[in-house]
């Protein structure tokens, strides 16, 4: 990684100043990581001084100093395909930005003054559309841990909780934290429980049949003391059941056919480019897509990949002979159908689409995650909208990474530090493992050298054998398995060829991939330009709003515990309201109506010109499928195909950590067992 040097620019009252005075710790913390979150660095502390229980020196560093530990065992795991362990990349750069602070006490004063400040980093600043995914910026504060706490005793999930998070916040740069920040949360919650959780819910079920007969509850437990089965139901569920009983039933349904179009961005990560809504699976509908798809764009793409439905293949045709006879692309495409099989694509750039409907899999299973099956229209647009604000999110965070982290290279040849400084992270472990078996298993099998051209015939791990011709008049260099052609990278061959005439970077002419970093990736069909803004800015409302909740549920959560000055805190709160409060208070059926059309972001409308559509039902209907369970066989085998990791509770390299160590879960039962015996 090229070294740079980066002074970061901020106000002059910001900036720290060696001999500047605070009145405590937590005061010269709280300043300098407020100047590190404002230019765009994170911080942490790295080592302190105590004399007497007095701090007498403390000093915070910025978060990428020092260098990762490892750095053989890690070139061995990366030159192994990262099957030693998992693959864990690392920010730090060895970066000395630095400050410390030095107790002072003087004319009967004391507090800690600024001893030293290195403000010189060896890394760029984080960029503003980054900083929401910096370290300082994503602290639980209590708004998140009540909010946490609030949704998990409601069943919502982690990924819900950040989605409503956000929604109140207002937006993904003030939530002020990740899914993962809230999934580790939860985690702690739940982990609370640990061991507990059964008798926990049979004692709170004793508690409520104390209080009200009609509870009912039963379970039953095994040899070992398992509880094997629970049933209870409480009055009012027996009420229900009294009146409305007569039918029990489960079903879900789609009020439309979903369609999107997607494709990869330069992350190999799904993408959404368009989407559209059908009302029947008949060839006429998805040729109106198509032919709607390609008027929209201006330009038609170079493939379409789908799967072998009918309907699907009948449009095409139809589309050809009917509706899109003036449209080259489609006449070439119906023209060359027998050809609509990954075997004939050895020479068609496929962007790393051979798996056919893979990213039409993997884009539907991603949209399961916010689209709802029992929702109306206005609200499938809706949870559409958000599902594409987090896809975008998604993206950024990778943008992030390819930004700040610090490859791990597998060998030492120079053009492999080039690719990692060009390609985005999981592209660059593709040319990674192409690299590597170009280093080390690509052998020369013949050579016949020309006047400008030489050929070479190569052979790989996998006993193929292709030639590579190299151009000496251009530079050139082609091989016989069209990998380039095809995915837009490298193939082992021509790197072996890269090491043997030690070129050091990667000639530009294989530099124009679809697969660059997002700095210098180039357009496949010419550039677009939107004046529109592409990420979402919080105003000054949305700002206040959320200073106003954190303070809120601050106060809440300081005073919970006390009744009183929690009446106290409620009234001057109310009070406060009403002496702000100007106008005539909002009617309850007016205030709902309100909060109705903020929820979908649409006004009801006076008439209706177009219906709804009927239920469509169609051939991956919820009510015709099912869910099965994974077998152990099945879980043994997903397990071992993933990377091991290191246990930091037995030390053994296995795929079980700390929180599920078998060895701590059976010294847990030996303690609870002579704990057992105690009490008896």
């Amino acid at each position: 990684m090229e070294e740079v040097v980066v002074v970061p620019e901020c106000s002059a009252a910001m900036k720290p100043v060696v001999g500047q005075k605070f009145q405590s710790l937590d005061f010269a913390f709280a300043f300098y990581d407020i100047y590190a979150r404002a230019v765009g660095f994170d911080t942490r502390k790295q080592a302190m001084r105590k004399v007497d229980d007095v701090t007498t020196w403390y000093q915070v560093v910025c978060n990428r100093e020092g260098r990762k530990k490892g750095g053989v065992d890690d070139q061995l795991n990366a030159r192994s395909g990262f099957t030693i362990k998992r693959r864990k990349l690392s920010k730090r750069c060895g970066c000395t930005a630095s400050i410390s602070f030095r107790f002072f006490s003087e004319d009967g004063s004391s507090g800690y003054i600024i001893h030293e400040f290195n403000e010189i980093h060896n890394h760029h600043m984080v960029e503003t559309e980054h900083q929401q995914f910096m370290s300082s910026n994503r602290k639980l504060d209590d708004v998140h841990h009540k909010f946490i706490l609030d949704c998990s005793r409601a069943n919502i999930g982690p990924t819900l909780t950040f989605k409503v998070l956000k929604e109140i916040l207002g937006g993904f740069e003030l939530a002020g934290c990740t899914v993962g920040d809230i999934r580790n949360a939860s985690r702690d919650i739940k982990e609370y429980a640990q061991g507990y959780d059964v008798q926990m819910v049979l004692d709170d079920m004793a508690r409520k049949k104390e209080i009200s007969e009609a509870y009912t509850y039963h379970y039953e437990v095994n040899e070992s003391d398992q509880l094997v089965a629970l049933f209870w139901c409480d009055g009012v569920m027996k009420r229900n059941y009294h009146m409305f009983g007569d039918i029990v039933s489960f079903d879900s349904t789609y009020c439309m056919i979903f369609t999107p179009f997607t494709g990869k961005d330069n992350h190999g990560s799904p993408v959404t480019f368009a989407a559209g809504l059908v009302c029947s699976e008949k060839t006429g509908a998805f040729a109106w897509l198509f032919r709607h798809f390609v008027d929209c764009m201006g330009v038609a793409p170079r493939m379409i990949v789908t799967d072998q439905d009918l309907g699907m293949r009948s449009a095409i045709e139809e589309g050809v002979h009917h509706q899109l006879e003036d449209v080259e692309w489609f006449k070439t495409l119906y023209t060359y159908r027998e050809y609509w099989i990954p075997a004939y694509f050895r020479d068609f750039p496929m962007g790393s689409m051979i798996r056919t409907t893979s990213i039409s899999e993997s884009e539907n299973s991603f949209y399961k995650n916010f689209l709802k099956p029992r929702g109306n229209i206005a609200e499938f647009y809706m949870n559409f909208n958000h599902a594409i604000e987090f896809q975008r999110n998604s993206r950024t965070a990778l943008d992030y990474h390819d930004a700040t982290s610090i490859p791990i290279l597998a060998t030492t040849l120079p053009f492999e530090k080039h690719a990692s400084t060009l390609f985005t992270d999981s592209m660059f472990r593709k040319i990674q493992e192409e690299i590597v078996e170009g280093n080390d298993r690509c052998r020369v099998l013949s050579f016949m050298s020309g006047e400008s051209v030489d050929t070479y015939k190569l052979g790989d791990s996998k006993r193929n054998a292709y030639f590579v011709r190299h151009d000496k008049t251009d530079d050139t260099y082609f091989c016989e398995c069209k990998l380039f052609g095809r995915h837009g990278y490298l193939c082992s061959h021509i790197f072996f060829l890269f090491r043997n005439n030690e070129v050091k970077k990667i000639p530009d002419k294989y530099c124009e991939s679809r697969w660059m970093k997002t700095p210098l990736a180039k357009a496949v069909h010419g550039e677009f330009h939107d004046p529109v803004l592409t990420h979402s800015s919080a105003d000054d409302r949305q700002t206040v709003s959320k200073q106003a909740i954190s303070m809120f549920y601050g106060f809440l959560r300081q005073f919970e515990t006390d009744i009183d000055a929690l009446r106290a805190f409620i009234a001057g709160i109310e009070e406060l309201g009403n002496s702000l409060q100007t106008g005539t208070p909002a009617t309850s059926v007016a205030e709902k109506r309100r909060m109705v059309e903020e929820f979908y972001g649409m006004v009801r409308p006076e008439s209706v010109a177009v219906h709804p559509p009927d239920v469509v039902k169609t051939k991956g209907h919820a009510s015709s499928s099912a869910s099965r369970l994974i077998s152990k066989r099945e879980k043994a085998i997903k397990d071992a195909s993933r990377p091991p990791r290191q246990c930091k509770a037995c030390h053994e390299v296995s795929h079980h950590d700390s929180r599920n160590c078998p060895m701590l879960k059976e010294m847990r039962m030996e303690k609870d067992a002579r704990k057992g015996k105690s009490l008896a």
